[in-house]
């Protein structure tokens, strides 16, 4: 159970699901209408969706189904005015993500550049300081991320389940790792940039956030190279101009409850609709997919995959204020903490800086169960941090991904031993029905790009088992 979890309890999330099914859209036929297509795609997030396109684009009929009434998965923009938003879910891209910025430009949505300009607050053992970029870390914790990169290099992005070290590394936690290898110090704040990254690094295996930093091209790619970019209007902007071009080939409010792949194609069964199609692409993260029965039942590694794997719920804050205030005092809005909630921060304003934003990520250790609890406390680190202009925020948006029915997490922390028992899995397609999702890519795992990457690779398996 993970911590947000812990909050809402399991009969919380029993429950949402239950509820979001009976509110999700209109009322269920006994015998919804059946839709005969080339590729049924379940899930209406970045992967799927990209999935569709690729396959329309080669004049492959599909049909993509969601559960949500919306689109986008763990993208999820909230306006605040001035035709600004703010990023509820996945939100930055970087220079080396061709993927997502290749789908942003061909669907017309800008980048813009995250303000970093400015001094960075550290907040640590009840001091606070201002560090210049570049400047703070010491020694030892450029040894240990060095050490970091080295060790990622010798997983393998294709199968890093097959690393020469992999039963060794998949057996530890990262958080163990770090306490045979670096000082308090140095621990105390890569096992911050983990937990922002990734998740807890004590349930996380060292030998998975090795593949995830590989996959990102290193540390320093996947924790500041990674925060380059936004994107104007949001990234949910390119779900949303991906399902436009749908139309009536994708069916919202319709939660898969049954694949049924043992006739030589597939047919799947949801709320409004029925599909009958000769492959399927099933786009979410693995634990999402264990919401949905399979006829015949997944072989053993794929079931074993679904059932372990792990997602991390869990709260993001965007603080809105009149203007962004922290840069008249040559702050760039990043900051670190370990006062309380409000673990890592970044200025999120929009590029006009019409208005001023702080995005926060919080600790789930310490993040007080209730709302109101929650906002006190993060507004106090907030002024801690950035002073007393801090103190009374024109807007207040917190998503918690917990109280997501259709999502198990944000990001998936694997636990040891998941991957090099059930890693095999997680591409490999099962019959007529293929996998996507941005866990699956082995360039930017876990990330939009991942996302995008996942689908295209997808689309191309589904297009040569069809010709």
């Amino acid at each position: 159970m993970t911590d947000n979890e812990a909050e809402h309890g399991v009969p919380r999330r029993a429950f949402l699901i239950a509820a979001a099914a009976a509110a999700a859209g209109p009322v269920a036929a006994a015998d919804p209408p059946t839709r005969e297509v080339d590729v049924a795609v379940v899930g209406a997030g970045l992967a799927g969706l990209t999935a569709a396109r690729e396959l329309r684009r080669h004049k492959v009929t599909v049909c993509v189904i969601e559960a949500r009434d919306r689109v986008g998965g763990r993208t999820l923009d909230h306006p605040i005015g001035g035709g600004h938003v703010v990023e509820g879910g996945g939100q930055w891209a970087g220079p080396t993500q061709t993927a997502v910025l290749g789908l942003a430009k061909d669907l017309g949505v800008d980048t813009f550049q995250t303000h970093a300009t400015g001094k960075t607050v550290v907040h640590a053992g009840g001091a606070r300081l201002t560090v210049a970029a570049g400047e703070g870390g010491g020694r030892d914790l450029r040894r240990a991320k060095d050490k970091l990169d080295a060790l990622a290099r010798e997983v393998p992005l294709a199968d890093p389940w097959a690393a020469k070290r992999a039963k060794e590394w998949d057996a530890v936690t990262v958080a163990d790792w770090l306490k045979a290898n670096a000082g308090a110090a140095a621990r105390d704040e890569l096992g911050l940039e983990v937990e922002t990254a990734l998740g807890p690094p004590a349930r996380t295996s060292l030998l998975w956030f090795l593949f995830y930093v590989h996959s990102a091209g290193g540390l320093h790619a996947l924790n500041v190279g990674a925060q380059e970019l936004r994107f104007q209007g949001g990234p949910q902007a390119l779900s949303k101009k991906l399902a436009a071009a749908l139309g009536a080939d994708l069916v919202l409010a319709s939660p898969v409850s049954k694949v049924d792949h043992g006739g030589g194609g597939v047919v799947v069964e949801s709320k409004l609709v029925r599909v009958k199609a000769k492959r399927a692409v099933v786009a979410m993260m693995p634990a999402d997919a264990g919401r949905i029965a399979f006829a015949p039942d997944l072989p053993a590694a794929r079931a074993g995959l679904v059932k372990k794997w792990v997602g991390e719920p869990g709260f993001k804050v965007n603080a809105v204020y009149p203007t962004p205030f922290w840069r008249a005092a040559g702050l760039s809005g990043l900051a670190v903490s370990d006062r309380g909630p409000a673990g890592v921060t970044f200025d999120n304003s929009p590029p006009d800086g019409s208005k001023g934003v702080v995005v926060v990520f919080l600790d789930p250790k310490k993040a007080p169960k209730g709302a109101a609890a929650r906002k006190k406390a993060v507004v106090d680190d907030l002024v801690a941090l950035f002073g007393k202009g801090a103190n009374a925020p024109a807007a207040y948006v917190e998503t918690d991904w917990a109280g997501e029915a259709w999502t198990a997490g944000c990001v998936s922390p694997l636990p040891p031993g998941v991957l090099t028992a059930y890693g095999a899995a997680l591409r490999a397609p099962v019959g007529t029905v293929h996998w996507a999702g941005a866990e699956t890519s082995d360039v930017w795992c876990g990330y939009m790009d991942g996302a995008v990457r996942s689908g295209v690779r997808a689309a191309d398996e589904v297009r040569k088992a069809l010709s």
